[in-house]
């Protein structure tokens, strides 16, 4: 039979990327298979063959993804994908010899171990000496959270209804956050220390703000709903913390508030479900907010289950698992990076915990054990030690644990659980190192995770330079066992493009050293996302360490402005890596690399190789959190205690020189009204104009923490930097073969 293909193009920047990848290597037995939906198909055909050509699976689906109920022999394999006369194309991929066997239980299977009495979310009758003795000083803080709830009270009504639509949504904004004390915060602890401490204020103020919230209308119509007009944020706290609070609080209740509670939260569940089926998740998996609520789902399954439709609860539950069990979570990868960042992934990689823990107890089965989750510590490791003042990339960069901005964002403690299963020694030495808070202020639904019932897969050494190849970041450290003394270089190069809370900043680098952001992204979100200045300033190429084409960046509402790492390497006590940038610049350029090497620990170098159709100005960008020092084309950053000095040259034989501004060009209050304007600290923008040229490589030259570096011109336009005697060669003429050299030998 001939077959013509079947289309598998994504047509926005929140489609899930199919899976496995042609020539992936698969580390969990049996693969799960996903892929882009086709319009106008309801029915498709999967064949799996081996290396023999024996098939070895055919299975017809409804659905976009396929869960396989027994693992595979390790080794190589082809995979297809039908659709009546139509198909995909082989495409083949390996599963490891080490491959973790990932059998995901059914919905059936899970729902007949639990008990029938509560508490069964995660935790059961008889689990208060265990907690007492795996984390007294977790107890310590909780109590003092009980106090802060008993102070606070109930959660005041929503008040916003009646303003203006342009500032309803910036009080809405202040009110979720303020929401958030009170529920995801007070609630949660005081039903904690119903449960583990034996307080009874702590539980009869628990069992007082529960039914507040419960009587607080859900539907579409109103501000509690996870698909309301005004947003989302109030209903998602809901939704994120009823359903345990619920179980935890069972014997409080009387028949009566038992009924009234359970239609309430049933509706909550129902209305999950809902906006999951209606967004097409399973497709658009990249859509941010609605990646919470999979685990929300099976929740209220677990939680639900006896009370709730017996055909709605396995409903539910199968979602959930299906979910977790195939494509999720859209913006981690298999290497454990974050394509959102350091500040969405601290919260993100635990919204799902607790599902994930009442799993695991249940039914000895933990989806933990995937190569993301085992993995994600190294992230943190790299892009988020203890001490720094600066998170590059995305959003909430600039945002610190006890940021006034975003409350709780950090949650204190962004190893978590994973530095504790599996990191390396370094990423536990490192969670180690943050001390618990006064308080806890958003997350505590998995604050307090019992031991796994089985053993952790062993987890790689930390390294000093990683490449998440997934998310499109990458790390090259010179001393990351040491933060005060460390010096690091970050760059994003991403297959994600500027979606979600990403930016147009691919090529976008960052410089920390000893806990200081030298070089680094400027802006901030303002009083609430899309705001002016996070629309128009901190999204935007402007914003970045990155190139303008003309003076214009790279699309910032384009998914198909992406980069890609080529490469990360080391040799010595040098680190590099490539990346490739010209898609990030479409219809401006048709080429574009930008290589970064750091000769450890005090140089940096950067080279751009670009090509544009004509003739273009370009100019280099550069951002800092101290005022510059310019001396003719040096430029000097201190911030204590580190320090750097940067150069930047062309094919001329002259370095440019920079100019700079404190100012934004469009304020983070601008516009925005009285009430809702906050005063942020001051950044400082640099920039450097080359003349017209339809080829131009630039190679900028930094040297940290009072090191010299030698720079001159040998033969016309090659660089030749002197530094601890090495001598690193660059050709800055672009119409010469890009050629960089460490002591005569080539690089890369």
């Amino acid at each position: 039979m001939t077959r013509t293909r079947l289309p598998q193009i994504r047509r926005t920047g929140m489609d899930l990327f199919p899976g496995p990848e042609d020539g992936e290597t698969v580390r969990i037995n049996p693969p799960p298979f996903y892929w882009l939906r086709v319009e106008g198909v309801d029915s498709y055909r999967i064949e799996v063959i081996n290396t023999k050509k024996e098939t070895v699976v055919d299975a017809v689906t409804g659905d976009n993804r396929l869960l396989l109920r027994r693992p595979l022999p390790p080794g190589d394999y082809r995979w297809n994908l039908y659709a009546g006369e139509r198909e995909r194309g082989w495409q083949e991929f390996e599963i490891a010899r080490d491959a973790v066997e990932h059998v995901v239980p059914t919905a059936e299977e899970v729902l007949a171990t639990l008990p029938p009495v509560h508490p069964r979310h995660i935790y059961r009758r008889g689990d208060r000496e265990a907690i007492a003795a795996r984390h007294p000083e977790k107890l310590a803080v909780l109590r003092r959270n009980v106090e802060t709830a008993l102070a606070n009270g109930l959660p005041p009504r929503p008040a916003f209804h009646h303003l203006p639509p342009d500032e309803r949504r910036l009080a809405y904004r202040a009110a979720f956050g303020r929401h958030r004390d009170f529920a995801d915060r007070d609630l949660v602890a005081c039903a904690l220390g119903h449960l583990f401490l034996d307080d009874p204020r702590a539980g009869g103020h628990a069992r007082a703000v529960f039914l507040e919230l419960i009587d607080r209308n859900p539907e579409p119509s109103g501000p509690n709903s996870v698909a309301g007009l005004f947003g989302d944020e109030i209903g998602l706290s809901h939704t994120r913390c009823l359903f345990a609070v619920y179980d935890w609080l069972h014997d409080l209740f009387d028949e009566h508030q038992h009924r009234y509670i359970a239609e309430t939260l049933i509706r909550y569940a129902r209305q999950i479900f809902g906006l999951l089926e209606s967004e097409d998740f399973g497709h658009f998996s990249g859509r941010s907010h609605s990646g919470r609520l999979p685990a929300y789902l099976g929740e209220a399954a677990l939680v639900l289950h006896g009370v709730a439709p017996d055909d709605e609860v396995r409903a539910w539950l199968r979602y959930a698992l299906n979910t977790f069990g195939s494509f999720f979570p859209h913006y981690g990868d298999a290497d454990g990076g974050w394509a959102e960042g350091v500040f969405y992934g601290s919260s993100y990689t635990r919204w799902y915990l607790p599902f994930f823990f009442a799993l695991e107890r249940h039914t000895g089965f933990s989806f933990l054990n995937r190569p993301f989750y085992r993995n994600v510590s190294h992230f943190f490791l790299h892009f988020a030690p203890p001490g720094w003042e600066i998170h590059p990339f995305g959003d909430g960069y600039w945002c610190l644990p006890d940021d006034e901005e975003w409350p709780g964002f950090f949650a204190q403690d962004p190893f978590g659980v994973y530095a504790e299963r599996f990191g390396p020694e370094l990423a536990r030495r490192f969670a180690r190192m943050l001390p618990e808070p006064d308080i806890y202020k958003l997350h505590l639904l998995d604050r307090f995770p019992l031991p796994p019932r089985t053993a952790a897969p062993e987890t790689e050494p930390a390294r000093s330079c990683r490449h998440f190849r997934g998310t499109g970041l990458a790390s090259m450290h010179s001393d990351i066992a040491n933060p005060a003394s460390d010096t690091a270089v970050l760059v994003r190069a991403s297959r994600y493009g500027p979606v979600s809370h990403q930016h147009a900043d691919q090529g976008n680098f960052a410089v920390i050293s000893r806990g200081k952001g030298l070089i680094t992204p400027s802006g901030y979100f303002g009083p609430a996302f899309g705001s002016g200045h996070h629309a128009a300033w901190t999204r935007q190429t402007r914003a970045h360490n990155c190139v303008l084409v003309d003076g214009e960046g790279q699309p910032a509402d384009d998914f198909r402005a992406t980069g890609k790492i080529e490469s990360l390497a080391e040799r010595g006590n040098l680190a590099w890596t490539r990346t490739d940038l010209a898609a990030a610049y479409p219809g401006r350029l048709f080429a574009y690399r930008r290589t970064l090497l750091f000769l450890r620990p005090e140089l940096v170098v950067v080279v751009d190789d670009l090509r544009a159709e004509k003739d273009a100005v370009f100019t280099w960008l550069a951002h800092t959190l101290s005022p510059p020092a310019i001396d003719g084309s040096r430029v000097a950053i201190r911030r204590e205690p580190a320090s750097l000095e940067l150069r930047l040259f062309t094919s001329a034989a002259e370095p440019l020189s920079p100019r700079w501004t404190d100012r934004f060009a469009v304020g983070v209050n601008d516009n925005v009204p009285a009430p809702y304007r906050r005063d942020f600290p001051v950044q400082y923008h640099l920039s450097w104009e080359a003349p017209p040229a339809a080829r131009r490589r630039f190679a900028a030259v930094i040297t940290l923490n009072g090191a010299s570096a030698e720079t001159a011109f040998e033969t016309g336009a090659h660089l030749v930097v002197r530094h601890a005697g090495r001598h690193l060669g660059i050709e800055c003429d672009p119409d010469r073969p890009e050629n960089i050299t460490l002591d005569g030998e080539p690089i890369g």
